[in-house]
C-alpha cells in the first residue's frame, strides 16, 4: 500500500488534466462573402440646370420663379433697415443733438427688423412648404428608379455621394454612375 501513495500526486494531476485536453474548441464558421459590384451616384447632380433631372430642374426654376416676389419684397425691407443703419451712423456723431432723430431711427429699425425677421420666417416655412409638395412625388420616383436602374445593372450597393459626404476618401471615377442614372431616369421620364 505504502507504494501507491507516491503515485497518487500524479494520478491526481492526470485526471484532472485529462478532461482539458479532452475538450475540443469548436472551428470557427467561416462565412464566404462573394464580390460586390458597388458604385455611386451623387444626387447634387440632380438639381444642375444643364446635366440634372428634368423633372427637378423643372420645379427647382418654378419654385424660384413662384417666390420671387417674395424674395424682392425681403431685399427691399433688407434695403431699409441698412438705410436706416446708415442714418443712425451718420446721427452718431452727434449724439446729444441728434439724440431725438436717434430714439426714432432706432425705434424704426427695430420695427423694420422684427418685420423682416417675421416674413423670412413665414417665407422659409411657405417655401419648403411648396418643396415638399412639388418634389416628394419626384423623389419617390427617383428611389424606384435607383431600384431599377440597380438592378438592370447588377449592382449589389449604390451609395449616394452627396449624402456620404467627407466619409469617401477616394472612389474611382468609374464607379460614379450619376450621369448614367441621370440619361436612365430622363428617359423614362420626359
Amino acid at each position: 500500500m505504502k507504494s501507491s501513495i507516491p503515485f497518487l500526486p500524479a494520478l491526481l494531476a492526470l485526471a484532472l488534466a485529462a478532461p482539458l485536453t479532452a475538450q475540443t474548441t469548436p472551428a470557427a464558421v467561416i462565412k464566404t462573402v462573394e464580390p460586390v459590384r458597388l458604385a455611386y451616384v451623387n444626387s447634387s447632380a440632380f438639381l444642375d440646370e444643364q446635366a440634372g433631372i428634368k423633372q427637378l430642374v423643372k420645379v427647382a426654376q418654378g419654385l424660384e420663379l413662384e417666390f420671387s416676389g417674395t424674395q424682392s419684397e425681403l431685399s427691399l425691407l433688407n434695403e431699409k433697415l441698412r438705410t436706416i443703419v446708415g442714418e443712425l451712423t451718420k446721427l452718431n456723431a452727434d449724439p446729444v443733438a441728434n439724440a431725438k432723430a436717434m430714439a426714432e431711427q432706432q425705434a424704426a429699425g427695430q420695427k423694420l427688423q422684427q418685420e423682416l425677421q417675421g416674413k423670412q420666417q413665414a417665407a422659409q416655412e411657405a417655401y419648403n412648404k411648396r418643396v415638399q409638395e412639388l418634389q416628394a412625388p419626384i423623389a419617390a420616383e427617383i428611389g424606384k428608379e435607383i431600384g431599377a436602374f440597380s438592378k438592370e445593372r447588377n449592382i449589389d450597393l449604390l451609395l449616394d455621394l452627396a449624402k456620404l459626404g467627407e466619409a469617401v476618401l477616394n472612389a474611382k471615377p468609374e464607379l460614379d454612375l450619376t450621369s448614367d442614372f441621370v440619361k436612365f431616369y430622363n428617359t423614362r421620364h420626359p
